[in-house]
C-alpha cells in the first residue's frame, strides 16, 4: 500500500493540476482587475486596501503556480493550501453572516455556497498531496501521458461541477423571482 501512495505520479498530478488552477485564476484576475476589486469589496476588504490586496492575490497565485512545477514545489503547495484555506474561510464567513455575494471564483458570477467551501477544502487536500515527499524515480514518457490525461480529466471535472453550480444558482434565482 505504501508503494501506491509513494508513487511520484500522485505528487506530480496534484502539483500540475494546482498549477493549471492557479495559473488560470491569476490570468482571469490580471485581465479584469476591476472585477477582482469588486469581488474584494463584496468580501468586505476596506476600500483603501483593495488595490494592494488584488495585486497581492494575483502575485501569490502566480507564484504558487510557478513554484509547484519547480524545485520549490513544497513552497508552491504550501502557498496554494494557504490561499485555498483563506478563500474557503472567507466564503464560510459570508455564509455564516447570511450574505449572498459572488464567490469571485472566475468568469461567470457564482454565489458563495457550502459546496464551494467544501471544494476549496478538498483542493487544500490536493495541495497537501502535492507537498508530499515521494520516491522521485525517473519518469518515463508514459508517466507524462498519465499526468496530462489526469490533469485534463480534473479540468473537465472542475469545469463541469462549476457549470452545475452555476445552473443551480440560476434555477434558484428564477424560482425565487417567480419567472419559471
Amino acid at each position: 500500500m505504501d508503494m501506491i501512495w509513494n508513487n511520484p505520479l500522485w505528487v506530480v498530478i496534484a502539483a500540475a493540476a494546482l498549477t493549471v488552477l492557479f495559473a488560470h485564476a491569476a490570468l482571469l484576475k490580471v485581465t479584469d482587475l476591476d472585477l477582482l476589486v469588486h469581488h474584494l469589496a463584496g468580501y468586505g476588504v476596506p476600500v483603501n486596501a483593495r488595490a494592494i490586496v488584488a495585486r497581492a492575490v494575483i502575485a501569490l497565485e502566480s507564484l504558487s503556480a510557478v513554484a509547484l512545477l519547480s524545485p520549490w514545489r513544497n513552497l508552491g503547495a504550501g502557498l496554494a493550501a494557504l490561499l485555498l484555506g483563506v478563500y474557503a474561510l472567507a466564503m464560510a464567513l459570508q455564509l455564516l453572516q447570511r450574505r449572498v455575494i459572488d464567490c469571485g471564483c472566475g468568469g461567470q458570477a457564482l454565489p458563495v455556497s457550502w459546496v464551494l467551501v467544501l471544494r476549496n477544502t478538498l483542493l487544500v487536500a490536493l495541495a497537501w498531496t502535492a507537498s508530499q515527499p515521494a520516491d522521485m524515480r525517473e519518469l518515463v514518457w508514459v508517466d507524462f501521458g498519465v499526468v496530462v490525461a489526469a490533469v485534463l480529466l480534473m479540468v473537465v471535472l472542475y469545469t463541469a461541477i462549476h457549470q452545475v453550480l452555476m445552473q443551480q444558482a440560476l434555477l434558484r434565482q428564477r424560482l425565487f423571482s417567480g419567472s419559471l
